[in-house]
């Protein structure tokens, strides 16, 4: 394992970009704030602590976008009005609109690469002289700035805004800077750069959430900024890799503006030190997570295929292939006391498929850990009960950690009607075949395999699993 200078402290184009940790600020704006979320005050020392940051290592991995498309709506902010928001420039999901919900987005096209990444990215529009300046460039950064070994991927659907709208002066701001690349400075107001130069800016989201909302009334609220290497506070205490947005725009000079929203006005004349973005997840999730163990807790800086860069050399994530003959597939009409292949989920939360050397071959669910699910549609069982379930599992855990492998019937939260624990077999493909008894069960039913564990590691692979008598 190695860890080197981060991206984030960017070296583009002969431009140095200072990575930047943030600090916790107040919970709420006014309510009635024309851009809620984007308003919260910033006490003078967690304006001090933020411009005082230095580059740090870090590990990471990235999305590199295009511009979509611009529009006058917010989905976070101004859900279902269309219209009534500043002008903003969407980036990554070509669907986002004022109407967008998590299916209307997983259904969407995106430019992004990867295209496991279908999260909308939205920043206020730029302008020239009154003129639309599309973005030439953007790159999305996910970086394991604060408490990195133990940082979690966002969950599906979690929404966060950073920046401030409705700053009065740059000083109101620190989250977002401005520069020329190539050239060194940086400012909170638009630079001035030179002729053969092109204006860069750079954003930070927050790095700690509240392990419980996926939004909050302000936008911001369920998260939060850490100081300086600080673990995450109490009240946040869920490490989750830091957003980074850096933007170049093909433009230099003076006569820049943005979209926003002045004395309750929308305009286009906004100045550089209101910048601010909103952020939806909409990730494929597997993917993400898979991210964010390999880059993030691993320690390394990857690219935008989710793999370090150099060493160890880059394995490609897999997917799902079709189940082999005789194997139940995904859907209605699965066997109850036939084998049920684990990566023939119908959904899940939070695992990843792999190639497994177990006998048969196929494939495998793994990074399995606290709180993941698989879900498995329409296994039948008729009138003949079932009492026993039986998995194929491995675990190469470190140890003391261990879990339970639990069932659950039509629905994630349902009571188990039986589980088993697992600790490390030898090794995360040293399998053994697991019993355990369950209540019985007859008829027809939807079946949640549920994974709880006291910490936060992955401690089981499974293979296939079935029911018996």
């Amino acid at each position: 394992m190695f860890i080197i200078l981060s991206a984030a402290v960017l070296l583009v184009a002969g431009a140095v970009v200072s990575r930047l940790w943030a600090v916790a600020g107040p919970a709420a704006p006014d309510a009635t704030a024309a851009h809620a979320g984007h308003g919260a005050p910033l006490s003078q020392a967690d304006k001090q602590a933020i411009l005082s940051q230095v580059g740090i290592r870090g590990s990471e991995f990235k999305a590199e976008c295009r511009g979509s498309h611009i529009a006058g709506d917010d989905p976070i902010v101004k859900f279902g009005q269309f219209g009534a928001s500043h002008i903003h420039q969407f980036i990554g999901n070509t669907s986002t609109n004022a109407g967008s919900t998590q299916d209307s987005l997983r259904a969407g096209a995106t430019n992004c690469s990867p295209s496991a990444d279908k999260t909308p990215y939205w920043v206020p529009a730029l302008y020239k002289n009154g003129v639309l300046v599309p973005p030439e460039t953007v790159v999305i950064y996910y970086q394991g700035i604060t408490d990195g070994a133990r940082a979690v991927a966002y969950p599906q659907g979690l929404k966060m805004v950073a920046g401030k709208a409705l700053a009065a002066t740059p000083a109101d701001n620190p989250a977002a800077r401005w520069n020329c690349v190539p050239g060194g400075a940086s400012s909170q107001d638009f630079m001035d750069c030179p002729g053969g130069t092109k204006l860069q800016t750079y954003l930070n989201f927050p790095t700690c959430w509240d392990g419980k909302n996926l939004d909050s009334a302000d936008h911001i609220s369920h998260m939060a900024y850490a100081h300086d290497g600080i673990p995450c506070p109490a009240d946040h205490p869920v490490p989750v890799p830091r957003v980074q947005y850096l933007i170049t725009y093909p433009v230099n000079g003076t006569g820049l503006t943005l979209g926003g929203t002045r004395n309750g006005v929308n305009v286009t004349t906004a100045p550089g030190w209101t910048f601010h973005g909103d952020f939806w997840n909409v990730w494929d999730q597997a993917e993400l997570q898979r991210r964010v163990k390999t880059c993030i807790n691993g320690g390394f800086i990857c690219g935008t295929d989710g793999c370090p860069i150099g060493d160890p050399p880059c394995v490609a994530p897999t997917s799902p292939t079709p189940t082999p003959s005789g194997s139940t597939p995904p859907g209605n009409g699965r066997d109850g006391f036939g084998t049920i292949q684990a990566e023939s989920f119908d959904s899940q939360n939070g695992l990843t498929v792999q190639t497994t050397t177990d006998a048969g071959g196929g494939q495998n669910l793994t990074t399995v850990n606290n709180g993941n699910w698989a879900l498995y549609k329409g296994v039948t069982f008729g009138a003949s009960t079932a009492r026993q379930f039986s998995a194929r599992v491995a675990s190469g855990a470190p140890g003391g950690v261990s879990g339970l492998v639990e069932v659950r019937l039509d629905g994630v939260n349902a009571a188990p009607i039986g589980n088993f624990a697992i600790a490390n077999t030898g090794g995360w493909q040293t399998w053994r075949t697991v019993p355990a008894n369950i209540t019985g069960v007859t008829g027809t039913h939807d079946v949640y395999l549920t994974f709880t564990s006291g910490q936060p590691a992955d401690f089981v692979n499974v293979n296939w699993f079935t029911f018996g008598p």
